[in-house]
């Protein structure tokens, strides 16, 4: 009698456990389009590429004010999981580079802003990692 209900609560627990750590997917679209004014100066610009097993599409443009650089994704597309993050890297690994957050959707056009001290002639590649299982999702390289 004992048993069925150790089995349960053992099945409870571990249910109640992935429960709880379940991570939300990115969200899927976003509308955040980067106007430039007449002070901000197109400075790099890449197109993103898909991985191995992941696709990413789109463009990705640096633009420079003189105190304040932002780096617009326009029309990006990728594959939606939990945990993306963009980083500068200098590879298309994560072993250096400079985070940037959360990815803020999967679909769109959307910005993040940068400090003028980011070194972007060192980290010249915008990529899309999985924090939870370190997996390239896409990339794109900055050029001038």
């Amino acid at each position: 009698m004992k048993l069925p209900r150790v089995r349960l609560a053992t099945l409870l627990a571990v249910a109640i456990t992935f429960a709880a750590c379940k991570k939300e997917e990115t969200p899927t679209t976003a509308n955040e389009t980067f106007v430039p004014t007449a002070t901000d100066s197109l400075i790099y610009s890449g197109i993103f590429q898909s991985a191995p097993r992941y696709t990413a599409s789109g463009k990705v443009e640096v633009y420079d004010n003189g105190t304040t650089r932002t780096l617009a994704f326009k029309n990006f597309k990728g594959d939606n999981r939990p945990d993306l993050k963009v980083y500068l890297s200098t590879n298309l690994s994560n072993n250096d580079f400079v985070t940037l957050g959360a990815l803020k959707a999967v679909s769109g056009n959307f910005n993040y802003t940068l400090g003028t001290n980011v070194a972007l002639d060192k980290y010249s590649n915008v990529i899309i990692w999985c924090e939870d299982f370190s997996v390239l999702f896409g990339s794109a390289a900055l050029q001038k």
